[in-house]
């Protein structure tokens, strides 16, 4: 009996590992093993909803890393990191607001992202979740600082690049 229903969950699984856009099967299953849950996937993975085009983003691991590390995993997998405004420019796309906390209203355009149900369904639709991303761009000229957009307010903030974010790479001519 206890084969049975597991049976049932890996055949629905099979069936349903072809519809992400940027993970593997065996990513996939590294994040079912680590107790992910099939939303959670959803939102790491991309769910490509039968789109058939390759998306110019992808996430080749989902865990933290510092910006030397991000910046070898996109070589490694055939991409790059992405420049500071083509973050922002995500979540203009998605219906959000770009902000810095050098701005005026950043307090009120923050509040207003993370409301913004439309804003914050959209970019996890694209593969990106409520967490900071690494840019390549260096923040205020300094060799130490770069650009991240955090999703989830819709904010860029500076950060050291030993510290530790989230990582999407770009594949160029997409």
């Amino acid at each position: 009996m206890k084969l049975r229903f597991l049976l049932v969950p890996l055949a629905v699984f099979s069936l349903a590992v072809g519809s992400y856009a940027d993970c593997s099967k065996n990513e996939i299953l590294k994040l079912i093993d680590k107790g992910f849950s099939k939303t959670e996937i959803d939102e790491i993975c991309g769910k490509s909803e039968g789109k058939k085009e390759e998306s110019k983003w992808f996430t080749p691991i989902y865990k933290l890393f510092t910006w030397k590390e991000a910046k070898q995993i996109c070589r490694d997998n055939g991409g790059r990191l992405p420049t500071i405004e083509e973050l922002k420019e995500v979540v203009v796309d998605c219906g959000g607001i770009n902000t810095t906390s050098s701005d005026k209203d950043w307090k009120n355009i923050t509040d207003k992202n993370i409301v913004n149900k439309v804003y914050q369904s959209a970019y996890k639709n694209k593969g990106f979740s409520s967490n900071g991303y690494w840019s390549s761009s260096t923040f205020k000229g300094e060799e130490d600082d770069v650009w991240v957009v955090i999703f989830l307010h819709g904010i860029v903030v500076g950060s050291r690049k030993d510290n530790t974010t989230y990582v999407r790479c770009v594949r160029d001519g997409q």
